[in-house]
């Protein structure tokens, strides 16, 4: 048998230009695929940019947007999909009745809550979702933000350094808004299968600096809309790529010959990257490329500008002008007189005659032109329908209602747009409970449970630490309040509590009885009012695990009611012993009132058997009467 030989050891030399090889074969592989995604994307991009620049009305003066359409539809879209901060909903998947479940699900809801308590919360979230409902593409983050305390510990280390100890002083989770022209993925079909994403940074070379500790060669922003001097043309792209295969970030720069920086997962998060699925619309089935509603609707605008900028032409022609004979230079002046006003002219009807009496005057015709401007606006009217018609922008969103319209048909039509609205609604708010897992799992591995208890005000045991740093998507289920991030109609919600209160009085007086007399079984009762109240229990958390918590047996009920029963009894003997302590309190005051009703008495005549007895000590003589 023949004996293997191992290689002889490397050098530090041979080592150093092994890994110098390997990061250069990475570099270029990275810059391949960077390339390739670019060039998948880049119709897709092009025809967003002008997407963009119709929704933003920034053509660098190329063009002229006499009306902002596209504008108008996302404004209202937006306010139909999110409009308020999302309410964290969390509860344990299993065991919903274990105490420390309950109370590590209060620390996660809190937690959550004090992260998106911020203004630059709903900041970056509606760019995302301005993004994506005008270029059918947006895209948010998740970061942690540590603020990391050096101290001087008073050693000095092998090379007479001193020794600096890190602290991790305040933590908290944002959401960070990414541009969707600076967000790239692997061309496929799936997001599932998506094995790679990037965000392209701008970065000054000061900033580069700061971030990797040296200059880097990258390839400038040559942005075309972006002035000579803009702060755009002084940046450099640098690609942060997230490889899901082999768990690594790489910074990547096309100038470099090697990755910038090479991170091992830097979250541990389940899904590894830090973005749920973007929020993409008018998919194809083929690929993972979005499209924007406008170019369902280009026409339409193209056709509504082109309208609106005739109508702006003709109403500059309409004007009161005419000519007048020069021999009556008095009818300039009639053009400025107030209403009522008249002036004198010399010899007017000699001179009307002279100069043909009424056609001395003569007046531009404007009533072919009212009439068609009368025309104009007509079709402007109805183009905007046809685009409330493909989009599903309803008149009564729009604001535009009929005063012969009922109530009840404006309700209608309101509920009809959100119907109309339900995908793009639902695809925020899958969003925004992805963030809200993704932000759960970071706080129970990256946040302290010293910054955890700051966040949440309340106290962490060991059981609940060690609960916390486990795989939370496992053991919570991480939600948020149904339409929470949606504007509220006070008005029907006002009208759904009373709707909840009366069935619940009708049930108590139907039901109950036929349980008390064992005609029904009282789970079946329960499960009667647990249907009954599941549309409205998403209103109120209390009222589901109150409903979770209903008894579900005869015998159950029957106990629930002995302990009714017996509630009541002792809250009669209370109510007897609290007369009877009442009645001897008001005796013994009437007996007090009695008693010192003697007293005075007693004082009184006293008091009178004193004086005569001076009185009978005193001569008469020396007693006068009082005046």
């Amino acid at each position: 048998m023949e004996s293997s030989q191992n290689p002889p050891p490397l050098s530090s030399s041979e080592q150093k230009q092994k890994e110098s090889d390997r990061d250069t074969k990475l570099q270029q592989v990275w810059l391949s695929r960077i390339k390739e995604e670019e060039k998948a994307h880049e119709e897709m991009r092009t025809r967003l940019e002008v997407v963009e620049d119709v929704y933003t009305n920034d053509f660098q003066g190329r063009d002229v947007l006499y009306v902002p359409l596209y504008w108008q539809v996302v404004n209202v879209e937006h306010v139909g999909v999110y409009s308020n901060q999302p309410v964290p909903d969390v509860r344990p998947r299993n065991e919903s009745s274990n105490p420390l479940f309950k109370a590590v699900s209060r620390v996660i809801g809190r937690g959550l809550e004090y992260c998106i308590d911020d203004q630059t919360f709903d900041d970056n979230f509606n760019r995302s979702v301005d993004d994506y409902l005008a270029m059918g593409l947006g895209v948010i983050r998740v970061k942690v933000d540590s603020i990391i305390i050096e101290n001087d510990t008073g050693e000095m280390d092998f090379f007479n350094q001193p020794v600096v100890e890190e602290t991790v002083g305040d933590q908290t989770l944002r959401w960070e808004y990414v541009p969707w022209a600076r967000f790239g993925w692997q061309p496929t079909n799936s997001w599932t299968d998506c094995q790679w994403i990037y965000f392209r940074h701008r970065m000054t070379q000061a900033q580069i600096r700061e971030r990797f500790g040296r200059n880097v060669s990258a390839t400038k922003d040559n942005t075309d809309t972006a002035s000579p001097n803009s702060w755009q043309r002084k940046t450099f792209d640098i690609y942060e790529v997230w490889d899901k295969k082999n768990k690594k970030v790489l910074f990547i720069a096309k100038g470099e010959k090697k990755p910038i920086e090479v991170v091992d997962d830097p979250l541990g998060l389940t899904k590894f990257y830090p973005v749920p699925a973007p929020m993409m619309m008018n998919l194809p089935s083929e690929e993972l490329i979005p499209q924007s509603d406008y170019d369902y609707i280009e026409q339409y605008d193209v056709e509504l500008n082109r309208l609106q900028e005739r109508r702006m032409g003709l109403l500059e022609q309409i004007k009161a002008a005419g000519a007048y004979d020069k021999g009556i230079p008095e009818f300039a002046e009639m053009v400025g007189l107030e209403d009522g006003q008249m002036i004198g002219v010399q010899n007017l009807l000699a001179r009307m005659s002279t100069a043909g009496g009424v056609d001395a005057i003569y007046w531009l015709p404007i009533k072919e032109k009212v009439d068609t401007l009368i025309q104009l606006t007509t079709q402007i009217t109805f183009v905007k329908s046809q685009v409330d018609e493909v989009l599903g922008i309803a008149d009564i969103v729009m604001g535009v209602t009929k005063a012969s319209e009922s109530a009840t048909a404006q309700d209608i039509k309101g509920r009809w747009v959100g119907i109309r609205l339900t995908r793009k609604r639902e695809t925020v708010q899958y969003t925004v409970r992805e963030m809200m897992r993704i932000m759960a799992q970071l706080l129970g591995s990256h946040i302290t449970p010293e910054n955890l208890q700051r966040m949440t005000q309340m106290e962490l045991s060991e059981e609940m630490i060690g609960i916390l740093q486990h795989d939370t998507l496992m053991d919570f289920i991480i939600d948020i309040e149904t339409e929470s991030t949606v504007a509220k109609d006070e008005d029907a919600e006002r009208r759904t509590y009373q709707e909840m209160l009366n069935g619940v009085a009708q049930f108590a007086q139907a039901v109950l009885p036929m349980v008390q007399q064992n005609l029904m079984p009282a789970d079946v009762s329960s499960a009667i009012l647990t249907a009954a109240l599941q549309p409205y229990s998403r209103y109120n958390r209390d009222l589901d695990d109150a409903l979770a918590e209903m008894p579900t047996s005869q015998q159950q009920m029957q106990q629930m009611t002995q302990q009714t029963q017996k509630l009541t009894q002792e809250l009669q003997q209370s109510q007897q012993t609290a007369q009877q302590w009442q009645q001897l309190a008001q005796k013994l005051q009437m007996e007090a009132t009695e008693a010192k009703s003697r007293n005075l008495d007693a004082d009184t005549q006293k008091k009178g058997a004193e004086t005569q007895e001076i009185l009978s000590e005193i001569p008469d003589n020396q007693v006068k009467p009082i005046k």
